[in-house]
């Protein structure tokens, strides 16, 4: 996936091939975790795209916060979507070029929720203009993850 397509497609689109879809939402103390990296564990949901229905999550414990661990590690599983409230320019790239799609939500809805409101295109496209992050709510333990505050 090109950087032109994170502009410009707004469809979630899937890779499994049998009418589902896997949809990953990052969590940090059992909420919808603010930082794409700070991610503790990821819900991941497998949900039926024909009729758009949403069932129960799977919990998986995610890996090492290192530069590009996160999208290598969800492209491993599978996912085809990722719901976030911010992440770094490099992280959104990663995981284009890893053909994830990723979508923001603000974090208020239960994670379901904002699961249908992806599938219904409800959801606005994260790209390098609208998913910055604003550089207060977490620290890079030493490394530059792509995003600062504008």
């Amino acid at each position: 996936m090109s950087i032109c397509s994170i502009i410009m497609s707004s469809k979630v689109e899937m890779k499994q091939g049998d009418g589902t879809m896997k949809i990953a939402i990052p969590m940090a103390g059992g909420k919808f975790s603010g930082h794409f990296g700070g991610a503790g564990e990821f819900l991941i949901y497998r949900v039926n795209t024909r009729s758009v229905s949403v069932g129960e999550a799977g919990v998986l414990p995610a890996p090492e916060h290192k530069p590009g661990a996160l999208p290598k590690w969800l492209a491993g599983e599978n996912v085809d979507a990722v719901i976030v409230s911010a992440i770094g320019e490099r992280a959104l790239f990663m995981l284009a070029d890893a053909g994830i799609e990723t979508y923001l939500a603000d974090g208020n809805a239960a994670p379901s929720e904002m699961v249908a409101a992806c599938l219904m295109g409800k959801l606005p496209r994260a790209n390098q203009e609208n998913s910055r992050c604003n550089g207060e709510h977490h620290d890079h333990h030493g490394h530059d993850c792509g995003h600062h505050a504008s």
